[in-house]
């Protein structure tokens, strides 16, 4: 089957349940299903980039930045509704002051004063950090489960540092900043642990497995492996920054700047692409140019 152009250039896919949702450099939002078709036509419901996404049941949840005038929003949208364009930055602008702007089609939305980051899905939960504000964990609603304080490590500056994701482990609740700072929570938000993962660039994402352990994609030309949080990191080099991964025979294939790769049994083997890989599903992958390829590697 042969898979059309998505019409725009993409930065990330969330995946859930027979459905995959593409978002866009310049806020497109396209469904599609487990066979790369679309659901119906991509949207744009609010005027911005989208900082932070997940799916969360039947619900996709995300977080807008308008740096330029300050805003910020994190709003939910039915995965099973259609979504629809919404405003244009110069209704954004018109109506700064005034009335609020909102995403379009979503089923709940609010405004934020603080930058929300690290968006992860946690046992059909929530799990963010707000600059500033704390971490949180909410329901689908957004009816806050548990709150609790923004974690600070001794070494690492915290206005230069941001938050990039949360998973769960046997360890327990795993938060990740950018610089390396983990906390390790319990299931209500008390903090059990911290540390720093000393590794020679910034971390940029992470997959987590129970069997393979962790992931850590870097933002240069390195990757960190590790069976446990607890570990020691191994650093691996490859062609450039990686910016999707997944499992394939149990081992991590990953794509991402002009290469694709696998590492099995310690040993990394690379495909070079002309183009960047944005995300994976199943043996293709999206490009940075909006089109579908298979796989190299």
């Amino acid at each position: 089957m042969r898979h059309s152009d998505i019409g725009f250039p993409p930065i990330k896919i969330d995946s859930g349940d027979n459905i995959h949702i593409i978002t866009g450099v310049s806020g497109e939002l396209l469904k599609i299903d487990k066979n790369l078709q679309p659901i119906g036509e991509f949207s744009v419901p609010f005027p911005s980039s989208i900082s932070s996404s997940a799916i969360l049941g039947k619900k996709w949840i995300g977080t807008w930045i308008e740096s330029e005038l300050r805003q910020a929003r994190m709003a939910a949208f039915d995965i099973n509704q259609e979504w629809l364009d919404g405003g244009s930055k110069a209704d954004l602008r018109s109506n700064k002051g005034r009335s609020v702007l909102h995403p379009k089609s979503n089923t709940w939305s609010q405004s934020l004063d603080a930058e929300p980051m690290g968006l992860s899905e946690i046992n059909n939960t929530l799990c963010f950090s707000s600059r500033n504000r704390g971490i949180y964990r909410i329901n689908s609603d957004s009816e806050v489960i548990w709150k609790t304080d923004f974690p600070k490590w001794e070494g690492i500056e915290e206005a230069q540092d941001k938050i990039v994701g949360f998973t769960e482990t046997t360890e327990g609740l795993v938060l990740v900043s950018h610089a390396g700072g983990i906390a390790i929570y319990d299931e209500n938000g008390i903090l059990i642990e911290k540390k720093i993962l000393k590794l020679p660039e910034l971390i940029t994402g992470f997959s987590y497995d129970n069997e393979l352990g962790w992931f850590i994609r870097l933002n240069g030309k390195c990757f960190a492996i590790m069976d446990s949080i607890r570990n020691l990191p191994k650093i691996y080099h490859c062609k450039g920054p990686i910016y999707d991964v997944k499992i394939r025979n149990h081992n991590w294939i990953w794509t991402g700047w002009r290469h694709d790769g696998v590492i099995t049994e310690g040993l990394i083997s690379t495909a070079s692409r002309n183009d960047i890989g944005v995300g994976i599903i199943g043996d293709n992958v999206l490009t940075n140019d909006g089109k579908w390829d298979g796989i190299r590697i």
